[in-house]
């Protein structure tokens, strides 16, 4: 079974990231935010071939595990290390402040132009 998982701005500070910079729904930093928690998250994903780390579908204010075991391995995997099950919360709570900066600095930079 895939497993999408949905980021939006309730996960992060929204005092940091401003709705006038492209936050609306599909907007570019939506998308922007999507794609840096998906290439921070790759190394907290259960690895064995790789295919679940890979085969994903980015949208704006969302990531999507393709895998049909994906729904699986995100509720029971062990893993070594820092990888296993549950790994957006894990990449959220070591990596949050550096994704809003990110964000933030993104949104600043292109100022939300689609």
């Amino acid at each position: 079974m895939r497993l999408q998982l949905k980021y939006t701005l309730k996960d992060f500070d929204k005092g940091k990231i401003i709705s006038k910079f492209g936050m609306e729904k599909g907007g570019n930093t939506q998308l922007f935010l999507a794609d840096t928690c998906f290439r921070r998250m790759v190394k907290y994903v259960p690895w064995e071939t790789g295919a679940l780390a890979t085969t994903v579908t980015v949208r704006p204010g969302s990531v999507t595990y393709e895998q049909k075991y994906a729904h699986k391995q995100y509720t029971t995997n062990k893993g070594k290390g820092i990888r296993g099950k549950y790994w957006d919360r894990k990449m959220i709570s070591a990596e949050k402040g550096a994704i809003v900066k990110e964000v933030e600095d993104y949104a600043k930079k292109t100022k939300g132009n689609k």
